[in-house]
């Protein structure tokens, strides 16, 4: 049994972390403890009394029947507590991104690498099931040859004090919804995916990019457009151009459990719509990270999508930056 603490009490970590914690084997959720928002604490023991409150971070972090840690803080913080549980021999489960830059993410690979221990970035949508039932439709040919990969992940504004907005807590497009966007590309176009050309937008009052968009490509000669922004209208998509036609889905990152998600193919032959299954992703993601907490194997893949994500996204700024 791996036995887990809360670094924050977040919304996510109560949302949609514990809900999902409960249904996972081999998983104990023991204690949480928050620095930040003490309020929060009271929250989120009305709705979870069987956990057990540290007095602050490092305390947790210190507690030895503890063997792992999720941070779900926002993403300047995460380098900080997901180091200080490494160094503490702790294995980590970090909400996306897993850090604010390509060093700090090696960083902290190369720490649970040479500890031994799991290091998991949540981008909890690659575990839904219907994005290989998608890879399936595709190998069977339903629009031919592939021609185009194209994703799009935005949303409206929310509340002015959103961390998102904040630049000091790692805001900002790229990180939050691009992030979705970028694993999805690295996903289908595989661990060759690299960055051709990048865009990054701020908007009047804001401190942090706001829209973006980005190409990339494999060794394949496979393409991926992508756009993403937090002013937008909500679009959650994913559409796939072939030769002899289009697939599109429009909840490809975000489907909740029981949701049954849906592919459109269209064709000259017409247009029929396909069913794919209902899933926890969630739940799949923290599964995944107690299996690498005894696989080495699995450790090490998880390692390479961390490191492959964090050059992704520094790529997006370099070339956004050289525009």
């Amino acid at each position: 049994m791996l036995r887990l603490g809360i670094v924050g009490c977040s919304e996510i970590a109560q949302r949609r972390f514990m809900p999902a914690a409960l249904e996972v084997d081999g998983l104990q959720v023991v204690a949480v403890a928050e620095e930040y928002n003490p309020a929060r604490v009271d929250e989120f023991l009305a709705e979870y009394p069987q956990l057990e409150v540290a007095e602050d971070f490092e305390q947790l972090i210190a507690r030895p029947d503890l063997d792992a840690l999720y941070v779900p803080q926002p993403p300047a913080l995460h380098y900080r507590w997901a180091r200080a549980a490494l160094e503490a021999g702790k294995h980590v489960l970090v909400e996306k991104p897993s850090t604010t830059s390509l060093a700090e993410s090696r960083e902290l690979v190369e720490l649970a690498r040479t500890r031994g221990l799991a290091l998991h970035e949540n981008y909890m949508f690659r575990y839904h099931a219907q994005i290989a039932q998608v890879q399936d439709l595709i190998a069977q040919g339903v629009i031919g040859d592939v021609r185009l990969y194209r994703a799009d992940f935005g949303f409206p504004l929310r509340a002015a004090n959103d961390f998102r907005y904040n630049r000091a807590l790692g805001g900002g497009a790229l990180l939050d919804a691009g992030g979705y966007a970028l694993a999805l590309a690295s996903l289908m176009l595989g661990p060759s995916a690299r960055i051709t050309t990048a865009e990054l937008r701020t908007l009047p009052g804001y401190e942090v990019d706001m829209v973006g968009s980005a190409t990339l490509v494999n060794s394949a000669g496979d393409v991926f457009q992508l756009g993403f922004g937090m002013d937008c209208g909500y679009r959650c998509s994913l559409e796939v151009w072939g030769s002899t036609g289009t697939l599109t889905t429009n909840r490809i990152f975000t489907a909740p459990p029981g949701f049954v998600p849906t592919a459109t193919i269209r064709t000259n032959e017409g247009e029929r719509t396909v069913e794919l299954a209902a899933d926890a992703h969630f739940q799949k993601s923290i599964a995944s990270f107690v299996a690498q907490t005894g696989s080495a194997e699995e450790r090490e893949a998880s390692y390479a999508r961390i490191v492959h994500q964090a050059q992704l996204v520094e790529d997006v700024r370099r070339l956004a930056a050289a525009q």
